[in-house]
């Protein structure tokens, strides 16, 4: 059995967690209620504490200092409070699935997807572009196809870093030779059985090629960049990256055609700016890394 087929009938794939199925269903409405929202995220205690640890961290710099889950919802707005419920909720699940062998991997596996949605989140803000923080969970949950081969065969899985290492072929590349298939592709359906909204099952599935998208391509492309720098930062996942050399990116080709000016910029200073602005958000990272099972 194929390693897709193995996913399309496990039950720990099959739905979301019910918190977050309950929350995005809720907002699919006309007219999405905060305090019918508010009651269903209050159902678990752990993930109401981790929503106010992360309203008063540094990602969103509040004001004021947010006491309560309605503060929380009021002071952030739907759209972060789903994306960060969306967020916890998978990798909370996931980390309690990790034993032995996987759970070594998961660990590096969430401090690189937590590393990547804040990278994506900071580029998005210099390049002076909004997506409702869909770069942010777009980030998190890039790489989920690689989460579900660690979860469901760590030890090919470490064949594959292995293969990475030793011939210096890409991890798509790998993948195909170990699994039969790559984590693109096995994201891009996990996604799916999830329903997660479209953009997002776009990321997960093109953010290694968003320049042969037509959807989503500037999205996608921040998403690709930050990964790539995280993994050169130190923040990896097995891709074996070391150097990134921005201009040749088709990554950043598709973001210098949607915004010429980028053209113009010092490369060297900037991804100075990017790397400074992930390291003092270390803290934070240790944050959403800390307690995620």
């Amino acid at each position: 059995m194929s390693l897709l087929d193995t996913i399309g009938g496990a039950q720990e794939f099959a739905t979301l967690p019910t918190v977050a199925t309950k929350v995005l269903a809720l907002l699919e409405g006309e007219t999405a209620d905060v305090r019918e929202i508010t009651q269903v995220i209050e159902t678990d205690v752990s993930l109401t504490l981790k929503i106010l640890q992360m309203a008063n961290s540094p990602l969103y710099a509040v004001r004021s200092s947010v006491t309560s889950l309605n503060q929380a919802v009021l002071s952030l707005g739907l759209n972060r409070i789903a994306n960060i419920v969306l967020s916890v909720s998978i990798f909370s699940k996931f980390m309690m699935l990790s034993r032995g062998q996987s759970a070594q991997y998961m660990e590096a596996f969430w401090h690189h997807s937590s590393s990547t949605g804040m990278a994506a989140k900071s580029l998005a803000t210099k390049i002076k572009r909004t997506f409702r923080d869909v770069e942010f969970i777009g980030g998190l949950l890039h790489d989920i196809g690689k989460m579900a081969m660690i979860q469901f065969d760590p030890e090919r899985y470490e064949q594959s870093v292995k293969l990475i290492t030793e011939t210096h072929c890409s991890d798509l590349e790998a993948e195909m030779e170990i699994f039969g298939v790559d984590h693109a592709t096995t994201g891009e359906l996990i996604a799916r059985l999830w329903k997660l909204p479209k953009e997002l099952q776009t990321i997960i599935g093109h953010h290694h090629h968003p320049e042969n998208l037509t959807d989503a391509r500037e999205l996608t492309a921040v998403v690709r960049i930050a990964d790539m720098l995280c993994e050169m930062w130190g923040a990896g996942v097995g891709e074996g990256i070391e150097e990134v050399k921005l201009m040749e990116e088709p990554s950043w080709q598709v973001l210098c055609d949607a915004i010429p000016d980028l053209r113009g910029l010092d490369i060297e200073v900037f991804t100075f700016e990017l790397e400074d602005e992930f390291n003092r958000a270390s803290s934070f990272l240790k944050l959403i890394t800390n307690d995620a099972a």
